[in-house]
């Protein structure tokens, strides 16, 4: 297979991807490709954006293109739920990753944007689907540890979990969040990024999580681009992972799902290492 036949295969599989928008940008912030699924998405066609300063999207009072583009290029990553500005004018709240794309001299080449829909459009065209998902823990509220060394994704992931009544303690490593787990014999759920620097990843705390608490369980995170299950082992097959940017849907169905389960055996959550 040459060349030109690998980048058609990779645009019929970008464009395939129905409802998630994948944008490249240049240096300046300008649209350089916009596959079908940011056409669904936010109504735009692509001889419409074509050039066009990604901030042309950009709903009044949200944080400017610029200020995000400048976070993703200076921490590697930028994630949050945002609002954007669809074609016919209504907004829509949706998970926002940003991140730079380098060469292989590490020549800064352009910005890779994923968008996808955490809920219905704000405004009159919402529907029924507009109002919260809210999980139904059973036996009053859960309590559960979010483990993440991004501040943004964080913040993002607090929200959910309490909108969908549920108790949330944050930390922002391995050692902090096995600190709190050992103070603390109420939590319910380990909600735990895979990769994470401080000398422990998500498999590691994990682990050591049900040293401490054999009947917690256990949800892991991991970004949609990031090469993390590659780079770091792949999880075992009957581990529960979301993969990020996450829809509040799946978060809601995600955590019902493993607090009905019956915890199972220590081996069955540890990273398999290549």
């Amino acid at each position: 297979m040459d060349h030109s036949d690998r980048t058609y295969l990779q645009s019929l599989f970008v464009d395939s991807l129905n409802g998630c928008a994948l944008v490249l940008l240049d240096p300046d912030g300008k649209v350089l490709t916009w596959n079908v699924g940011a056409e669904e998405l936010l109504g735009y066609a692509e001889v419409d954006m074509i050039g066009l300063p990604f901030s042309r999207l950009v709903t009044p009072g949200a944080n400017d293109a610029a200020g995000t583009l400048a976070i993703a290029r200076k921490e590697g990553r930028h994630e949050e739920i945002c609002r954007r500005r669809h074609s016919n004018g209504t907004e829509l709240e949706v998970w926002e990753t940003v991140i730079p794309l380098y060469d292989t001299q590490l020549r800064f080449l352009a910005f890779g944007i994923m968008i996808r829909s955490p809920g219905a459009p704000a405004g009159a065209n919402a529907g029924s689907t507009a109002t919260p998902l809210r999980a139904v823990p059973a036996g009053g509220r859960k309590k559960v540890l979010l483990v993440d060394d991004d501040v943004a994704v964080r913040t993002t992931s607090v929200d959910l979990l309490t909108g969908l009544g549920y108790d949330v303690l944050v930390a922002a490593s391995g050692v902090e969040a096995l600190d709190i787990l050992a103070r603390d014999g109420d939590i319910d759920v380990l909600f735990t990024d895979v990769v994470m620097p401080g000398g422990l990843d998500g498999g590691e705390v994990a682990e050591r999580a049900r040293e401490i608490r054999p009947d917690i369980k256990i949800l892991f995170q991991s970004g949609y681009f990031e090469g993390a299950l590659v780079r770091k082992g792949s999880l075992a097959a009957n581990n529960h992972l979301l993969v990020k940017p996450y829809r509040r849907k799946d978060l809601a169905q995600m955590m019902n799902m493993i607090l009905a389960e019956e915890a199972g055996p220590p081996d069955a959550l540890r990273l398999t290492r290549q």
